[in-house]
């Protein structure tokens, strides 16, 4: 009987846990709840980058055909020119010149990448006089403008200026819409103008020229030419602005290699730094929300003091110095964001 007893007292004592035991499983637990979190985070990370490079490579489509037609605009315009401004008042640089600033003027009307150039008025270049007429889309845009600004929303200069972006797609390319999903667009700010937004609901910004944008696969990459390299860490944008001599002379390398289309002007030294074929820049702020890219919108950049529409008269495009930039996803180098 006494025996019987000691037995089932000690199987008692092992049917218990001790402390240690139950902090270890406690802890094994927590473990694998904790690498379950990380995996499931993970796989959610890489599915929103997924889902934001496919909405931005159908925008990309979308701008690509639009910038084809451009090319044969640039032809009527260029026929027109010859006609109007036959020699010899205009030699055929200062003809190929008013052709060039005809086709720009024309994309900065209908692909605004600001509102400043919405509201601004057709260029003109002083020394010949010629200008554009308004584009009846541009009107479109400041309808838009006056619409938003008096909905008393608060301004979102983020959303506010994304919103172009959609008006661009839906005026010159409407049929590409049917491609993208609800999620896709929205009013993020609530004043009655459709953006494109990443899969955190952020708007996708645009930029019709990045001249700045460093290691594009799209364009040629001026910062790639410089010599001494540029600092990305320092951002030290006077050498833009300024336009010293390491700049002018990583423009002349960069047009040589990719020239712009629309730029058939001699490669002599007064004109070979004018500029080079240019793409748009589509772009998310990725993961971390901040899209750290300089985009001049207080401004028409795009703009010399001559009256020259110059895409290269601001360094548009240059990360901001905050380098949160790094985890943007863009159309500029497909294989390399994020």
């Amino acid at each position: 009987m006494q025996r019987n007893q000691e037995q089932l007292r000690f199987s008692a004592v092992r049917r218990a846990f001790t402390l240690v035991e139950m902090m270890v499983v406690c802890v094994i637990i927590i473990l694998l709840a904790a690498l379950s979190l990380f995996a499931v985070n993970k796989v959610s990370l890489s599915t929103k980058i997924t889902k934001t490079r496919s909405t931005i490579q159908k925008i990309d489509v979308a701008l690509r055909q639009i910038f084809e037609t451009y090319e044969d605009q640039f032809i009527a315009i260029k026929r027109r020119v010859d006609r109007d401004y036959p020699e010899p008042a205009f030699s055929d640089r200062d003809r190929q010149r008013i052709a060039a600033h005809f086709i720009r003027d024309l994309m900065r009307m209908e692909m605004p990448q600001n509102w400043a150039e919405v509201n601004a008025d057709p260029l003109k270049m002083s020394d010949e006089g010629y200008s554009i007429e308004p584009s009846p889309l541009l009107n479109y845009y400041r309808e838009a403008y006056k619409k938003a600004t008096a909905s008393g929303v608060p301004s979102q200069p983020e959303a506010f200026r994304a919103a172009l972006l959609f008006l661009i797609v839906q005026n010159l390319n409407p049929e590409t819409l049917e491609a993208f999903h609800g999620n896709e667009i929205a009013d993020t700010n609530g004043d009655g103008l459709l953006e494109f937004v990443d899969a955190w609901g952020k708007p996708i910004q645009f930029l019709r020229w990045a001249p700045a944008f460093p290691g594009s696969d799209s364009q040629p990459d001026v910062l790639a030419f410089l010599d001494p390299p540029y600092d990305q860490g320092n951002d030290n944008h006077d050498w833009w602005i300024q336009r010293d001599q390491r700049l002018l002379d990583a423009m002349a390398s960069a047009r040589i290699i990719h020239a712009d289309p629309t730029d058939e002007r001699e490669n002599t030294d007064e004109w070979k730094n004018i500029g080079w074929f240019l793409y748009p820049l589509i772009y998310s702020a990725g993961p971390n929300g901040n899209y750290g890219i300089e985009t001049g919108e207080e401004n028409v950049p795009t703009v010399r003091e001559d009256g020259i529409l110059d895409p290269f008269a601001s360094p548009i495009g240059m990360p901001d110095g905050t380098r949160s930039h790094f985890d943007n996803i863009h159309n500029h180098q497909w294989y390399r964001s994020f």
